[in-house]
Order: structure tokens, then C-alpha cells, then sequence
């Protein structure tokens, strides 16, 4: 699809980041760039499991309850704050240090996979550990993104809808978004034990339901009780008293609404580039035809 004009904001976006063959040969060698060189996974790969999600894809959320869960089912102080480095204390960075030994070794991680986690003979060689890949609704993931950034990127909604190809000016976009579902859509496609994905919508109907699911694929043995304690942690009113005073960073917006919305224009440039480049849509069925892994 294509558009006929282009409104002043639109005029404003580079050549190379409106779309068309600029912006897609930009992005095809990113991908391929860092598809091919980005190893993250296999150094780090020493690990129970990964939890892989997407930017805005209810990182924090999904976390913090597994992290009481596992807090209580172990005997273990829950964390105190969301917000600051000790939230690591039992789901940690990939380059973290192993804090307590006899707990399941969990990262949380938004890389996106290399073209070598789809290897066989490598895997065979180097075996990973289980992931559970978290996505998110793509529109809805940019409206998140810009709404928690948008002070930073400065730039009207319509210039960051177009995003940027080669992945400097943003933190998050429409990019980013359709380079994280392909990649581990080619892995899930090929590893679906292995790798399992999750949709952040589904937590928000059936939080304790998928709490339980992701535990199990990251090999977390979780009671009923503490399942129900990792639940309760992360209604908004309880996360709220989590929030570090000392950091001005706070990842829960309480009102969970904001003002910033698609035009005709911008979901047709979204679209446009989306259907030029998505082979996963994860079921979100943004086409007329599903595409590849469908979760």
C-alpha cells in the first residue's frame, strides 16, 4: 500500500526513513549486520532459562510478579523496589552475577536473535537454554514506546511512526518491533519447545494463568501460593508503592492512558512498511492473510 501525499509532518522525515527503497535497503543491512554478528545469546547462554521480551511489551510487569513468586515459593525477602538495580536480585541481566545458588538461573533479555540460534549443528554444539518471547500488539507498542520517550526523541508522533531503519534515533520502533517478531518468529518456528511465545494481552486477561505457563517453560517451580503472591504483587496500586523516590525513571504510568494516536496516515505508513518486511505476525493478523508463526 501506498500513500498519494504526505501531510507537513510527513515531508519533514528524511528520505531514508519515510520508506520506499531507502529506508528498506537501510534496513536490510542493518538486519543483516547484526543478525550475523550479534552472539549475545551463546555467550550468555549459561542460564535455566531467558525471558525474551519485546520493548514495551510488559517487561516490568511480567518480572516483577515472577520475581515475588519466586521470592515466596523459596523463602526469600520480596524485592522492595521495581525500579532499581536489586529488582535484578532474582531474574537478572544476562552478564549478572549468579546471586543465589540454589535458585533457577532466569535473564531477562530484549535481544533479538541471531541468525545462529536457527542453527542446528551450532545448537547441537552450544545448546541453549528454554526461552519464553514476550510480544506485544505493534501499534500499541509505539504508542507506549513514544509516549515514555517522547521528551527524549523530540519529534512529532507522525516522524516517529516512520522510525528509523538503521535503529540510531529510537529506542523502540516500528523497525525494532518488526526485526524482533522475525527473528525470533524464525526461531519459535523452528524450535517451538524451545522457544515459546507469550502475548503481553494475554497476561492482561489471565495474569495468573500465564505466570504459571512462563514458569513452567522457564523450568520454575512455582506453588499455587506463590503464584497467587507474584499475581497480587503487580496490580498497579502495589507497584506503585515499588517505585524507587530517589529515581526520576518510573516504568508504571498509573492512569494507563495517553493522549497520542494514529492518523490515517500514520497507520498507513505503519502498514506500509510492516507489509513490506513482516514474515511473523505472531496472530495479530495484520493483513488479510496471517503470516508465518502465529504463536
Amino acid at each position: 500500500m501506498t500513500l498519494t501525499s504526505l501531510t507537513s509532518s510527513e515531508a519533514a522525515i528524511p528520505p531514508h526513513r519515510r520508506g520506499g527503497d531507502a529506508a528498506d535497503r537501510a534496513f536490510r543491512l542493518h538486519c543483516l549486520n547484526r543478525d550475523n554478528t550479534n552472539l549475545n545469546l551463546f555467550q550468555h547462554r549459561d542460564w535455566d532459562g531467558f525471558l525474551a521480551t519485546g520493548q514495551n511489551s510488559g517487561t516490568h510487569w511480567i518480572k516483577w510478579m515472577l520475581s515475588q513468586a519466586i521470592a515466596h515459593h523459596y523463602g526469600l525477602p520480596p524485592l522492595k523496589f521495581m525500579n532499581n538495580p536489586s529488582s535484578n536480585e532474582y531474574i537478572g541481566h544476562p552478564k549478572h552475577e549468579r546471586m543465589h545458588k540454589h535458585l533457577p538461573r532466569i535473564a531477562s533479555t530484549h535481544s533479538i536473535a541471531p541468525n545462529a540460534a536457527k542453527w542446528g549443528w551450532l545448537r547441537a554444539l552450544m545448546p541453549l537454554p528454554p526461552y519464553a518471547v514476550v510480544t506485544r500488539d505493534i501499534p500499541d507498542v509505539l504508542i507506549s514506546n513514544y509516549e515514555k520517550w517522547q521528551e527524549r526523541y523530540a519529534v512529532p508522533f507522525s516522524v516517529y511512526v516512520a522510525g528509523d531503519p538503521t535503529a540510531k534515533s529510537y529506542i523502540c520502533d516500528v523497525w525494532w518491533y518488526i526485526h524482533f517478531l522475525n527473528q525470533w518468529g524464525d526461531v519459535a518456528q523452528r524450535y517451538p519447545e524451545a522457544t515459546k511465545v507469550f502475548k503481553y494481552e494475554a497476561f492482561r486477561r489471565d495474569a495468573r494463568g500465564e505466570l504459571e505457563r512462563i514458569a513452567r517453560q522457564l523450568r520454575i517451580e512455582l506453588s499455587p501460593e506463590a503464584l497467587d503472591v507474584g499475581v497480587a504483587s503487580g496490580s498497579k496500586d502495589e507497584m506503585a508503592k515499588a517505585q524507587d523516590p530517589t529515581i526520576a525513571f518510573k516504568p508504571l504510568r498509573m492512569d494507563g492512558v495517553g493522549k497520542t494516536e494514529f492518523s490515517q496516515a500514520d497507520r498507513a505508513l505503519m502498514l506500509a512498511i510492516m507489509d513490506r518486511h513482516l514474515r511473523h505476525d505472531f496472530g495479530y493478523r495484520y493483513f488479510d492473510k496471517p503470516r508465518g508463526f502465529q504463536g
